[in-house]
């Protein structure tokens, strides 16, 4: 695949996109998280609230927007909302904003691989039992993603509160992957411009090394491709299971995206 700036400004603002629907979900299905989402030079500022998943920049630093004006929004949007400022950066963000970003306190703070895929084929795979999810098992698909933590914790009830939000958008798609009648992983799609998104992944731990995952995969780009999408992307953390899973699907690692964030 050729990989160019047009791209990964695609992937990086269909992400940005994405996760800006789910803030706008979230400010009405759970308004004291306070989350909210700004359009910032083709992507977006991202708060979903505080000690919740997406707080950063989202898909920026691709366009024609001037350094100063990029870092001096995100300062002063996290900055409102008494949350550390922070970004993701890509390998083909302008360096000018690198060097604004440094000059202001900003510090790597993690890293993460992006994942495309091509849609004309799609590899064989031994086949699970994969149902959409409704509204019986959608209470066991939180219980799966949460994975340990406990179900009395305030970060359960903000796993409990994405899953909600990211079902209602109109382009979700959530599976489980059924094991003796008994759901035991999940996955989800969502699409954005004709991109698809793959996310959501987690198996049961007494589930674990029996495919279900590739199994979800290989359904969810069947599903994209019949859908109209010819690209579907994904993240994961390097040399964890999920970026094997796929890696043995054909996934290009497309570049390593960092988060950088100022401390409070």
């Amino acid at each position: 695949m050729y990989v160019d700036r047009e791209l990964v400004r695609r992937v990086e603002h269909s992400a940005a996109q994405y996760c800006a629907r789910v803030a706008a979900v979230l400010a009405t299905t759970a308004p004291t998280s306070g989350a909210v989402a700004q359009p910032c030079d083709g992507g977006s500022l991202i708060a979903f609230g505080p000690g919740r998943y997406v707080n950063r920049a989202m898909g920026v630093g691709l366009s024609d927007t001037s350094a100063e004006e990029i870092v001096t929004a995100i300062g002063e949007f996290y900055s409102a909302r008494a949350l550390p400022a922070s970004i993701e950066v890509n390998p083909w963000i302008d360096a000018s904003i690198l060097a604004a970003l440094g000059d202001r306190g900003f510090r790597l703070e993690r890293f993460r691989n992006v994942y495309v895929r091509e849609l004309d084929s799609i590899p064989d795979v031994p086949m699970a039992d994969i149902v959409p999810v409704d509204e019986h098992s959608a209470l066991v698909r939180m219980t799966i993603l949460a994975g340990d933590v406990p179900s009395d914790s305030e970060a359960r009830k903000i796993s409990d509160e994405y899953c909600e939000a990211a079902a209602l958008l109109v382009d979700a798609h959530d599976f489980v992957a059924l094991s003796g009648g008994t759901p035991a992983a999940c996955g989800s799609l969502n699409i954005a411009n004709g991109l698809a998104g793959l996310g959501g992944a987690a198996t049961l731990p007494e589930h674990r090394g029996r495919g279900l995952q590739q199994a979800l995969l290989a359904y969810r780009l069947r599903l994209a491709r019949s859908l109209g999408c010819d690209l579907a992307t994904a993240t994961a953390v390097p040399d964890q299971q999920s970026a094997r899973n796929l890696e043995r699907l054909g996934f290009q690692l497309l570049y390593t995206q960092t988060v950088l964030t100022r401390p409070m």
